[in-house]
């Protein structure tokens, strides 16, 4: 290799490092990968399995109904992968309604299938989503201050959203606020679980060892859910790493559990939580 081809020093500013990856384990993860490109050792624990819901019945009638909602909104790439995968496993190809996608990563697993993301939120969580869909509107969220028109009066229906009808793509278990928002707005809104979420029961008897001996430097907290699951695992083993969360509502969750975050992503992508750990050990180093 010659000088030119060399990796630059500032090109890895992770070198050195051990990183703790919890996401749910699969053939080709990103955030593993971005953080090997910065240099960092990067060692896989799920701390949740994702796997197929337990019946596809809900799914499947919901694909053969697909003409009569308004919108499919995905929060997640898992999400998007489970059910597009059972759609063309069945055959259908009726077309979709008007997609919404949570963020960036969720918008590019839309990509793998051909599918364009008609709306995608400034902010990637579930209150910026529902804000985003009740705006496509041309109406601003109910919970906005409205001025007032010429006529004098709130310019503003309280239900923007009558009439509208939404089908949300889920996971086992997460957060209802998309859904009691959009309702709140007074549209109808369906749920369907298109893969299941489940803990880890027990950790890498290895990668526990080396948190343990105090060789783990970064754990990654990339979902609430993934958040308590590390809890169950390894308690206040946590305390031996720097946490580094996704989101402000990861963050949340971790402190609630008592584990304070050393990093926190200023965007909430797998990008943005890279970006926070290079920001972190670039400043302390």
């Amino acid at each position: 290799m010659t000088a030119a081809n060399q990796p630059r020093i500032d090109d890895r500013p992770l070198a050195g490092l051990c990183v703790m990856v919890t996401r749910a384990e699969s053939a080709a993860d990103p955030l593993a990968d971005e953080l090997r490109r910065r240099g960092a050792q990067v060692v896989v624990q799920p701390a949740i399995r994702i796997s197929p819901p337990p019946t596809w019945a809900p799914v499947d009638r919901a694909l053969a109904r697909l003409h009569e909602f308004d919108w499919l909104v995905f929060s997640s790439a898992n999400g998007v992968r489970f059910l597009l995968e059972r759609r063309r496993d069945r055959g259908l190809g009726a077309r979709l309604p008007r997609v919404a996608a949570m963020g960036p990563g969720t918008a590019a697993a839309l990509g793998e299938f051909g599918v364009r993301a008609d709306l995608t939120p400034a902010e990637f969580r579930a209150e910026s989503l529902a804000d985003a869909l009740i705006a496509e509107k041309g109406i601003r969220p109910i919970c906005a201050q409205h001025p007032e028109g010429r006529s004098g009066k709130l310019d503003v229906s309280p239900f923007p959203l009558a009439g509208r009808r939404f089908l949300l793509a889920r996971a086992s278990r997460g957060r209802e606020v998309l859904a009691e928002r959009l309702t709140a707005a007074g549209a109808t809104v369906e749920q369907i679980v298109v893969y299941t979420s489940t803990d880890v029961e027990r950790p890498n008897a290895d990668i526990q060892a080396m948190l343990d001996a105090g060789q783990v430097d970064w754990i990654t907290v990339t979902s609430s859910a993934i958040a308590r699951s590390l809890a169950r695992l390894f308690g206040g083993r946590l305390r031996r790493a720097r946490l580094a969360s996704i989101s402000p509502l990861t963050s949340g969750v971790l402190r609630e559990l008592g584990y304070e975050p050393a990093a926190e992503a200023a965007e909430y992508t797998l990008a943005g939580l890279a970006a926070a750990i290079v920001k972190y050990s670039s400043r302390s180093a």
